[in-house]
């Protein structure tokens, strides 16, 4: 089965003046971002979430020293004043994020295992546990500051193939149902969501209960994706 989840995380929107950012992971990659997004915005409020930060992050970021997965099933609500969120974190946030809030409502989530064939070779899948797979357009290491361009890849100057998620969304995945939400990008090689993005998503996921799905996350390049079959046992 598959079921084209484009529109969440497509469109693009003008950052405010002052806003609040969150990102999840205060190591090599959350403290880059950090910098990065700093640069952009001396007036945005961001807050790094990690247990073990990073000792050289801006002087100028909140630090809050617990687990990044913790923090967003706790403080992720509603109305939550953030208005980015950037996963930084050795897991697959999306993942296990949905996985977190489910289970703590006393559901029931488990990963199948997915088959090696499932994902074109022309993507590069790499296993990394049996219900997850990272894929890639390039088999080269790509620029830190890739700024995403529409037309030419930053490193071969070659035309862009087709965007990964574009090609997620439409793959024919048997009985695995793809939902996969684009990662927008913030600053060059820096890529995150909206509130919006995950509240969408989670909608999504929420009404596939028990159907085995596809969960990923992708810019143009690069995506993750993981199985995820979730029940509501409170419901059964």
């Amino acid at each position: 089965m598959n079921v084209d989840s484009v529109g969440i995380g497509d469109a693009q929107t003008a950052p405010p003046a002052s806003e609040t950012i969150w990102i999840l992971g205060g190591g090599q990659f959350g403290k880059r971002a950090a910098v990065q997004l700093r640069k952009r915005s001396r007036s945005s409020t961001i807050v790094v979430i990690d247990p073990h930060p990073d000792a050289s992050l801006p002087k100028d970021v909140e630090v809050v020293t617990v687990d990044g997965i913790e923090w967003l099933s706790e403080h992720f609500c509603p109305g939550t004043q953030v208005s980015k969120i950037i996963p930084a974190l050795p897991v697959h946030m999306i993942a296990e994020w949905l996985r977190k809030i489910i289970t703590e409502e006393g559901g029931s989530v488990y990963s199948p295992e997915i088959p090696n064939e499932l994902f074109p070779h022309r993507l590069h899948p790499l296993r990394l546990k049996p219900g997850q797979f990272v894929v890639s357009h390039a088999n080269f290491i790509c620029p830190l500051n890739c700024s995403e361009p529409d037309d030419l890849c930053t490193y071969t100057q070659q035309p862009r193939p087709t965007p990964i998620y574009r090609i997620l969304r439409r793959l024919d995945c048997g009985r695995f149902t793809p939902l996969i939400l684009r990662s927008r990008q913030f600053a060059p090689g820096i890529g995150g969501f909206i509130p919006e993005d995950l509240w969408g998503f989670q909608k999504n996921v929420r009404a596939l209960e028990g159907a085995p799905l596809l969960i990923g996350t992708a810019c143009k390049c690069h995506g993750i994706i993981d199985s995820f079959c979730h029940r509501n046992n409170l419901s059964s």
